[in-house]
């Protein structure tokens, strides 16, 4: 069998067809939602098109009852099938959505009439059939309900799809979230229909295709277990845009789609000189694997994303070493081999290049392409330490094993090499092979599943799909206004006649406070701005005829503002009117900081490029911190000079401007949106005199001159690929000034030179202080000769060499050095001098081999493997070698390894 008519279209066309198709019936196209989710604790990463719009299924938002979108998704349950046919990690879900709108009939209808063109089996064409539809043959397609779904059963029927094309299965398979009716989560819930495609023309044929999932929120689940309709039945829908390309394109699998071959060509361009042939199944498995997982980090990282070793950035990490271990067999190139980085980020460039032309999501990707391929060769330089640092432990624990005659390596280490330096199973299995050895793989595999249960336990993330706040004040509070009339403090700092709409002590809603209690109030008109996009919220008083409350903190909640204040003064009641008024000094110094955040972000972009991109913001009173993306710290010229930059543009006291505009609008002007933020379809621009230009619902002040004095604090780190600044603005700026001031006059009056000629002191007495550390080493020398006859005293001779350990006390690792190199001096013939020291909780461990003997005992390889005893490491050279420790009671026991190993070594071997 074969589709009606012969056509292929390419990804980004289908991408277009499908939102054009809704567009036509009445859906808002709403653009892809970042990967990273901004306000949703249920989920580590977007996961599917609904993710974005469940203040809509839930009803706290109630501007749009049908929506039409193509998401990017990262889900990473599948890791490992990710490299077989259809399997990934990151892909994009076309989506159409009904928020208490139309139901199944529409929804199947629709779902009919893309894919085949028709609206009936009759025949019936489609007013889109040549233009949007898919024109799919309709004997290539069979469908599946949830089993007690008669309704979806006659719809389909009624479309004329055969009661053989239509299959019944349980809520394992066709109910969503799965198995809801009898395990749960409570909440929105239904059954769904799921269509198929066969090539075959089979019904659950082996090589059935799903590609559209229809769920009818219809539900809600109580806690004993009854489905309780919902009063607003909602439409979800999900297909994957890789796997419908694979089918319409008529492709193997959708690595053969035109969204991937630009990928998968340059990916076998790599691996042209690899001696495996491309046709080998392992070769080809490692190579979609890497396609996958570089598209997934190529799009972490430019919605903000940074490797860690917890959360979400752990996730991205694991990507970039299972991309990495997989090179070897999909690109011929070890993880270990210098030119790994270069490939990989070549790979990036390729990701970039085919989302800059194909997503409508691309054009924010290529000017973050400096910064992705930035982050890719630190995170894989690091990676390949670490690797390196495995490499030893790997060697500490053979040799114990081969010293002790045992031939399994235990579960436990094997489990430590994979989780704390990236080595896979297979790479231990492989590794221990060559020595002679074996794994314990029941154990690996119980400390693996016990370590996935602590996960689980310790996540924040999981539970309902949808997060009920036991507050929810839009369904405990009728009257609560939409946010643009809740909020009146763009244009005043206090209100008249506010009302009482909610009070909410923690635990419930009362009709009535009294002094000395906290609540939670919400009122009909509100001058106080709610914490949010990085702005701390306002503080201040409510004042009515009857009592007084302070306001310490503001949040949105439910899109209404909470006040949470402390009653100071008689009684407050729902329904009554009171006077808010805001700290209007707090509100100018936050403010003051906030359009200071918009200049740092200018200045930023001015001295580093257009690829120090914002990646979160925090602003109070007086001070800010900014995190942007840079691998890179800022040098202390380029501090100097961003500082600069802003206090010339405080100097000429720069307006600032607020404007309402479209979305679409606001981004054509070249204003930049801020990271993590939502935007609805109209925003609020702030414009700093012709050079800054942003979406933000912050206050601000009228002009840059207000800000007085901007200083910056402290530049660092944060996470691989993001740097973090922290300011003082205002007073605070000036202070610190005037501090750092003292503190130079003060160094200058203790070294009693003018402040001028403070450097040219500093470098006098530097100067002498080396000059006596210089007379120190020689007299260290001295002594150390001295101690060496001594400890050469106490040594042991072992087949032809003498071997010398000892614990040395007070003494540093310059010192021990010294006093090896002289007892290994002072023998005459072959010799091994093993010296350790404790001071400052730290253990310095130092090995000197004699020439000959070096030949015989290798200082760098014992010293890994006795330091890792006292949880330390370090290595060196056959004659000379050098590691720290931290363990001091396990001392005596490392000595005696020490002594084992070298004794092996030496009586192996001939004098």
């Amino acid at each position: 069998m074969t589709q009606k008519k012969s056509f292929s279209l390419t990804t980004a066309q289908l991408r277009d067809r499908f939102l054009t198709f809704f567009e036509r019936r009445a859906h808002v196209r709403k653009p892809s939602d970042s990967l990273i989710p901004s306000d949703d604790p249920t989920v580590l990463f977007t996961s599917a098109g609904m993710n974005q719009f469940k203040p809509n299924f839930l009803g706290i938002k109630t501007d749009l009852k049908r929506a039409a979108s193509c998401q990017k998704c990262l889900r990473t349950g599948d890791l490992d099938a990710v490299g077989d046919a259809s399997h990934h990690s990151f892909f994009e879900m076309l989506g159409n959505f009904s928020f208490g709108d139309y139901f199944k009939e529409q929804a199947i209808g629709w779902a009919w009439e893309f894919l085949t063109g028709t609206t009936d089996y009759a025949g019936k064409l489609s007013p889109d059939s040549d233009t949007l539809c898919l024109a799919l043959a309709k004997e290539n397609l069979w469908v599946s309900i949830y089993e007690e779904d008669d309704e979806a059963f006659d719809l389909w029927r009624k479309l004329g799809v055969p009661e053989s094309r239509i299959r019944r299965f349980g809520q394992g398979d066709n109910f969503w979230p799965a198995n809801a009716p009898k395990e749960g989560p409570n909440g929105p819930c239904g059954p769904c229909s799921e269509i198929y495609f066969d090539a075959q023309g089979q019904v659950a044929g082996p090589k059935s295709v799903e590609i559209w999932n229809l769920v009818f929120t219809q539900f809600d689940r109580q806690s004993d277990g009854s489905l309780k309709p919902l009063p607003r039945k909602n439409i979800d829908t999900g297909m994957g845009l890789e796997r419908l390309a694979s089918v319409i394109q008529g492709v193997a699998t959708d690595y053969d789609t035109d969204g991937f071959r630009p990928i998968m060509d340059a990916i076998r361009k790599l691996a042209s000189g690899h001696s495996a042939s491309l046709s080998d199944e392992a070769v080809q498995y490692a190579q979609r694997g890497i396609a996958d997982h570089i598209r997934a980090i190529v799009f972490l990282i430019a919605d903000g994303l940074s490797p860690s070793n917890e959360g979400r950035g752990y996730i991205l990490r694991m990507m970039i070493r299972r991309m990495c271990l997989r090179a070897e067999k999909g690109l011929g190139i070890k993880a270990l081999d210098p030119g790994l980085s270069t490939t990989i980020r070549g790979l990036a460039y390729v990701v970039g290049e085919v989302a800059h032309k194909e997503s409508p999501y691309g054009q924010d990707l290529m000017p973050k392409s400096v910064l992705v391929q930035a982050v890719l060769k630190q995170e894989i330089e690091q990676f390949q330490l670490t690797l390196r640092s495995g490499m030893d432990r790997f060697e500490v624990i053979v040799q114990r094993l081969l010293a002790s005659g045992q031939k399994t390596v235990q579960g436990e280490e094997a489990f430590l090499l994979y989780d704390t330096y990236g080595f896979p199973l297979e790479m231990t299995q492989e590794l221990v092979r060559s020595r002679g050895l074996a794994v314990d793989k029941a154990g690996f595999e119980k400390s693996l599943e016990e370590q996935k249960e602590r996960s689980r336990a310790g996540s924040q993330f999981g539970g309902s799909i949808f997060v009920g706040d036991t507050l929810r004040v839009r369904e405990a509070i009728a009257g609560v206004p939409s946010k643009e009339q809740h909020f009146v403090g763009y244009e005043q700092v206090s209100v008249d006649g506010a009302r009482i709409l909610g009070l909410w002590t923690g635990k419930q809603w009362v009709n009535s406070v009294k002094a000395g209690q906290e609540v939670a109030i919400v009122l009909d008109r509100s001058p106080f701005y709610g914490e949010s996009g990085g702005q701390v919220g306002d503080r201040g008083e409510l004042a009515g005829d009857s009592g007084k409350a302070l306001i310490e903190q503001t949040t949105w909640n439910d899109e209404a503002l909470l006040h949470h204040a402390r009653v100071t003064d008689g009684s407050l009641s729902v329904q009554q009117p009171v006077r808010a008024r805001v700290d209007a000094q707090r509100r100018l110094q936050v403010a003051r900081s906030h359009t200071a955040t918009h200049m740092l972000h200018w200045a930023l972009r001015n001295v580093l490029g257009p690829e120090a991109v914002q990646a979160g913001s925090y602003v109070e009173a007086d001070r800010l911190r900014f995190d942007f993306s840079s691998t890179k710290p800022l040098h202390e010229d380029q501090r100097y000079q961003v500082e600069a930059l802003v206090n010339a543009r405080v100097r000429l006291a720069d307006g600032v401007q607020t404007a309402q505009m479209r979305l679409a609008e606001a981004k054509q002007s070249g204003a930049v949106a801020m990271f993590g933020e939502k935007y609805s379809d109209h925003v609020r621009v702030v414009s700093i005199g012709d050079y800054s230009k942003e979406l933000c619902g912050g206050t601000h002040l009228l002009h840059t001159g207000f800000v007085g004095t901007f200083k910056i604090a402290s530049e660092s780190s944060i996470a691989s690929g993001t740097r973090r600044i922290e300011a003082l603005v205002g007073a605070s700026a000036a202070q610190e000034e005037q501090s750092q001031s003292r503190l130079l006059q003060e160094a200058a009056k203790r070294l009693g030179r003018p402040a001028r000629e403070l450097v040219a002191g500093i470098d006098d007495l530097l100067n002498q202080i080396k000059a006596h550390e210089r007379e120190r080493r020689v007299m260290q020398a001295d002594l150390a000769v001295v101690q060496a006859e001594r400890l050469k005293a106490s040594g042991a001779s072992i087949n032809g060499a003498i071997y010398i350990a000892a614990k040395v006390d007070g003494v540093d690792r310059e010192q021990l050095k010294i006093l090896a190199d002289a007892v290994r001096n002072s023998l005459s013939g072959e010799g091994v001098v093993l010296l350790v020291s404790h001071e400052g909780g730290q253990l310095a461990w130092v090995m000197a081999v004699t020439e000959k003997t070096a030949k015989r005992v290798h200082a760098g390889q014992v010293l890994k493997a006795v330091s890792a005893l006292t949880q330390g490491s370090g290595g060196g050279r056959a004659d000379f070698a050098q590691a720290g420790g931290r363990d001091v009671a396990r001392i005596p026991e490392a000595l005696k390894q020490a002594e084992l190993l070298v004794r092996s070594a030496l009586e192996k071997t001939g004098t």
